[in-house]
């Protein structure tokens, strides 16, 4: 790939940023305002970077292809569609509306909700921040299928494995190579086999998927690496 996958990590962090920032508005509703823009503009440019840093790998074109067909199907994914371009063109807003209440410590909190504009007239009826909640996790279990489905183009920790380097008519010097490491660098005698060698290149040169504490946190699962 041209592009490292870093930039759609960025993206949902991002986008998971704004989130907790409307989250901790309390009753500063020009703040909750400013972060919902953000966050939906950042949301909604997390499919885009996908598209941007994928598009040139096997299969995704058909891969991706399934899930806007899922995202045109779900009326909240429609709203945040929709609401983008109003937000981007118009300028207007329809967060408009909050109501205080005590949780169950009797401290006082904020819901704010959507009211409909004249440009916008079907809006969800739930609270902002639990809409937002929804959209943020359906789009992350769209990046989470992502990391598995291509995970020997996503995650370095599977690009660097065997079988991997073997699919592509390579070998381990070659893995070696591309790091910057002489070729033969882990080759440090029979007693520490090829495996081992894998192993120790993943070990020391590889992150892995950056996003794992938010899909164990919103999905409760994780994308495991090769190892473990």
């Amino acid at each position: 790939m041209s592009r490292s996958m870093s930039i759609v990590e960025h993206k949902v962090q991002q986008a998971h940023f704004f989130l907790e920032r409307i989250a901790n508005s309390d009753f500063d509703i020009f703040a909750a305002q400013c972060y919902f823009d953000a966050f939906v503009s950042s949301a909604r440019s997390i499919t885009f970077s996908m598209q941007s840093v994928i598009s040139e790998v096997s299969g995704f074109a058909n891969w991706y292809e399934d899930k806007q067909a899922m995202l045109k199907e779900d009326s909240i994914s429609r709203f945040f569609n929709k609401y983008r371009t109003l937000s981007t063109h118009i300028g207007d807003t329809v967060l408009r509306s909050g109501e205080a209440s005590k949780d169950g410590s009797g401290s006082r909190m904020m819901k704010y909700y959507f009211l409909p504009i004249q440009d916008l007239a079907d809006v969800p009826e739930q609270d902002v921040l639990s809409v937002c909640m929804l959209y943020f996790k359906k789009l992350l279990g769209i990046v989470f299928d992502l990391f598995i489905t291509f995970r020997c183009q996503l995650d370095d920790r599977w690009y660097y494995t065997e079988e991997n380097f073997v699919s592509m008519g390579k070998t381990i010097e070659d893995a070696e190579e591309e790091l910057g490491f002489t070729r033969g660098w882990t080759n440090v005698g029979a007693a520490y086999p090829e495996s081992e060698r894998w192993a120790a290149l993943r070990r020391t040169q590889t992150v892995g998927c950056q996003l794992n504490d938010l899909f164990l946190r919103y999905l409760g699962k994780q994308v495991a690496g090769p190892d473990f």
